[in-house]
C-alpha cells in the first residue's frame, strides 16, 4: 500500500468545539449527547485521524491508480478496499455512536469533523457508504412500519449500502425527464424497468446487500416533477422476514472513465432489463418522490462541502510542509547580494500570500460548515419542546440558507486551493507522486455532482432570498451578523475589519434590491447570468463574519494567556487578510451586477454563427 500523504492539525477543531462555538456547552448538556464530554471528544477525534492516517490515506493514491474494472457484471475494486472496508466496520461499526451502548449520539457539529476526516483521507472508498446514514434517515421520517424494520438499522451500521438513483443518460440535472417506470404488484410491490446513469459506488461486493432508492415514475403518473415516486430496490430481494433472497436484477452494464475519483464505480445501472426486478414504494404515497428525496439531496449537499474541505484542506497542510523545507532562491530585498543565504520558499512574500489565502479560506470553510452543522445539532435538542419552536425555526431557516452555499462555495473554494498548493509547490506539486494533482482531479466533480454548482446558486436567489424580496432566512441570517456587528466596539484593534464586513453585507443588501427591481421591470432572465456571483458574494461575507468571529475570540485568548499565543496570532492575521484581500469582491461583483451592460446576452442565431466557424 502506499505512503499516506493526509494531514490534519486536530487543534482546529478543538478551537471549533471548545472557543469558538460557545453554544455546543447547551448542546452537550442535553440528554441527546450525554456522553459528548470534551475528553471523551478529543478521544474519537484522535482515533479518527489515525483512522485515517493508518488506515484509508494509505489507500488513496493506490485507488486513483488501480481504479475500477468491470469483468463480467461484477466491478473489481480497488484491492486495499475490501480490507479497508472490514477494518471501517470494525472499528466504526456505527460513526455516529459515542459509546458501544449507545447511550448517546455524536451530535451533526462533531461528526462532520470525523467524515472531513474520512474523506479527505479517501474520498473514492467513503463514496461506498456515503448515503447508509441520509438513507436511514430517509427511512426513519417517511418509511412504513416494515421498511424500517428491514433496512434502517442495517444501513446505519452499514451492513448493507445505499444508492441514490437519480440521473438517467437523457436527465441530469432536469429530472423531469426521468424515464423509469413502476408497475404496481397486487402484493403491493412494484416491478422497476429503467435505466440510470453515472450511480457512484453503483455496485460493489463490499457488503451483502446495497439498496438502492430510484426515482421513477407509476403507471398512472405523469410527466413533470409531481409524477415522480421513490422506491427502495434492493440488489438482492429482502423478505418480510429480513432474509436476503434472490438477485433482484439490478444490473451494471458499463461503468465510466473519468478525470478523478477513479475508485468510486460511477456505474450505468439496468432495472429489470434481463427479469423481474421488485421494489417498494418509500411510504404510502406516489408522486411525493422528489419532496422526499429532498431529505437525501441536502444532506448530500452539505457532504459534497465536507469532501471538498477535507482534501482542500490536506492540499493546504501539504503544501505548508513542503513550502517550510524547501530551500530555493535569496529574499527579495537580498536578490544582488553574492552572500546572502538561499532560504525556505515560505519566507517569500507570495509564496505567504498563497499559503495565507489557503489558510483563511480551510478554516473559514470549516467554520462554515461548524456554523450549520450546529444549528442541525441543536434543532435535534428542541424536539418536542414548544418553548424552543422561536430558537427552531431560527436554526433551521440557516440550515436552510447555507446548505447551497456550503456545497457550492466551499467546492468552488477547494479547486482554488488545490490550484494555489500546486503552485506553492512548483513543479513537484506537478507531479503524480505529491497527490496535490490527485485531490484537484478529485475534487473537480464535488462542483457538478449533487446538482451543478450554478442550480445551487439559482436554489440561493429563488427559493432561499426569494428573489430580492423580503426574505425570512435572509433576515435570519442579518440578525445573526448584525448582532455579532454590534460588539465591535469590544473590539477596537479589529475595528476596520469590522466596517469592512458591514460594508460588504451593505453591497449584498443592495445586490438584492438589484435583483427584486429586475423581477418588477419583468428583466428577471437577468437573474441566472449573475447568480453564481451572487453566491460567492454570500460565501465570501460568511467567511468573512466566522473568520472575524475567530479572531475576536482569539483576541481574548491571547489577553488572558501565553499558551498557544502563535496559534490565537494565527486566527487574527487570517481574518485581515481574509478581509483585506478577499472580502473586496463583494464591492467588485455590485459593480458589475449595477452596470446595465456588463452581460450582453446572445441569441441562440447568435451562437449558431459563432460556431459554423469551427466546422
Amino acid at each position: 500500500m502506499s505512503k499516506n500523504i493526509y494531514k490534519i492539525d486536530l487543534r482546529e477543531f478543538k478551537f471549533l468545539i471548545e472557543d469558538q462555538f460557545y453554544q455546543t456547552r447547551e448542546l452537550f448538556d442535553h440528554p441527546l449527547y450525554q456522553d459528548c464530554s470534551p475528553e471523551i471528544l478529543h478521544e474519537i477525534l484522535l482515533r479518527a485521524k489515525n483512522f485515517a492516517y493508518q488506515v484509508l490515506g494509505p489507500g488513496f493514491q493506490q485507488a486513483d491508480e488501480q481504479g475500477c474494472q468491470l469483468k463480467a457484471g461484477s466491478i473489481q475494486l480497488p484491492e486495499s478496499f475490501p480490507e479497508m472496508w472490514k477494518r471501517f466496520k470494525q472499528e466504526w461499526t456505527d460513526v455516529t455512536s459515542v459509546s458501544g451502548e449507545r447511550r448517546s449520539t455524536l451530535p451533526p457539529f462533531i461528526l462532520q469533523m470525523v467524515l472531513e476526516m474520512f474523506m479527505g483521507s479517501n474520498p473514492s472508498f467513503m463514496a461506498y457508504g456515503g448515503f447508509c446514514l441520509p438513507s436511514s434517515t430517509l427511512l426513519d421520517r417517511y418509511g412504513s412500519e416494515i421498511q424500517k424494520a428491514l433496512f434502517r438499522d442495517r444501513l446505519a451500521a452499514s451492513e448493507w449500502t445505499a444508492c441514490l438513483c437519480l440521473t438517467e443518460p437523457q436527465a441530469g440535472s432536469d429530472v423531469s425527464l426521468v424515464e423509469t417506470r413502476a408497475r404496481r404488484q397486487t402484493d403491493g410491490t412494484y416491478l422497476l424497468t429503467g435505466e440510470k446513469y453515472l450511480i457512484s459506488a453503483g455496485m460493489h461486493d463490499l457488503a451483502d446487500n446495497i439498496i438502492y432508492f430510484v426515482l421513477g415514475r407509476g403507471e398512472q403518473s405523469g410527466s413533470g416533477t409531481y409524477g415522480l415516486s421513490c422506491f427502495i430496490v434492493p440488489k438482492y430481494w429482502v423478505d418480510e422476514g429480513g432474509t436476503l433472497g434472490g438477485f433482484n436484477h439490478v444490473e451494471c452494464i458499463s461503468i465510466a472513465e473519468k478525470m478523478g475519483f477513479k475508485g468510486c464505480a460511477n456505474t450505468h445501472l439496468t432495472f429489470g432489463a434481463q427479469g423481474p426486478c421488485r421494489g417498494y414504494l418509500l411510504g404510502e404515497r406516489e408522486n411525493v418522490g422528489l419532496l422526499q428525496f429532498l431529505t437525501l439531496m441536502n444532506q448530500a449537499r452539505i457532504s459534497t462541502g465536507v469532501y471538498a474541505l477535507g482534501m482542500a484542506s490536506s492540499a493546504y497542510y501539504n503544501a505548508l510542509s513542503y513550502a517550510s523545507k524547501r530551500l530555493q532562491g535569496k529574499r527579495f530585498d537580498q536578490s544582488f547580494s553574492p552572500t546572502a543565504d538561499r532560504v525556505n520558499i515560505i519566507e517569500h512574500a507570495d509564496v505567504q500570500r498563497m499559503l495565507l489565502e489557503m489558510k483563511s479560506k480551510v478554516e473559514g470553510c470549516r467554520a462554515l460548515i461548524a456554523k450549520l452543522t450546529l444549528s442541525e445539532s441543536l434543532i435535534n435538542t428542541f424536539e418536542g419542546r414548544d418553548d424552543k419552536e422561536m430558537e427552531r425555526v431560527h436554526h433551521q431557516g440557516l440550515v436552510d440558507l447555507l446548505t447551497p452555499v456550503v456545497k457550492a462555495y466551499i467546492s468552488d473554494q477547494a479547486w482554488r486551493i488545490c490550484e494555489l498548493a500546486i503552485q506553492t509547490c512548483g513543479g513537484r506539486g506537478y507531479l503524480r507522486d505529491m497527490g496535490l494533482e490527485q485531490y484537484a482531479r478529485d475534487i473537480k466533480v464535488l462542483a457538478i455532482w449533487e446538482g451543478t454548482n450554478y442550480i445551487q446558486s439559482q436554489d440561493l436567489i429563488r427559493d432561499k432570498l426569494g428573489l430580492g424580496n423580503t426574505s425570512k432566512l435572509f433576515n435570519i441570517y442579518k440578525i445573526e451578523i448584525d448582532r455579532f456587528i454590534d460588539t465591535a466596539g469590544d473590539y477596537p484593534q479589529l475595528l476596520a475589519e469590522f466596517n469592512c464586513l458591514k460594508d460588504s453585507l451593505g453591497h449584498f443588501e443592495t445586490v438584492l434590491k438589484v435583483v427584486h427591481d429586475w423581477v418588477k421591470s419583468k428583466e428577471m432572465l437577468k437573474i441566472p447570468a449573475y447568480s453564481t456571483r451572487i453566491l460567492h458574494m454570500m460565501g465570501d461575507i460568511t467567511l468573512a463574519w466566522l473568520l472575524l468571529e475567530a479572531a475576536c475570540v482569539s483576541s481574548c485568548k491571547l489577553c488572558k494567556r501565553d499558551k498557544d499565543k502563535e496559534f490565537f496570532n494565527s486566527k487574527i492575521i487570517i481574518a485581515k487578510f481574509f478581509i483585506r484581500n478577499e472580502l473586496p469582491r463583494t464591492q467588485y461583483y455590485l459593480n458589475v451586477i449595477q452596470d446595465r451592460n456588463s452581460f450582453c446576452e446572445l441569441e441562440f442565431s447568435d451562437w449558431s454563427s459563432l460556431l459554423s466557424e469551427l466546422e
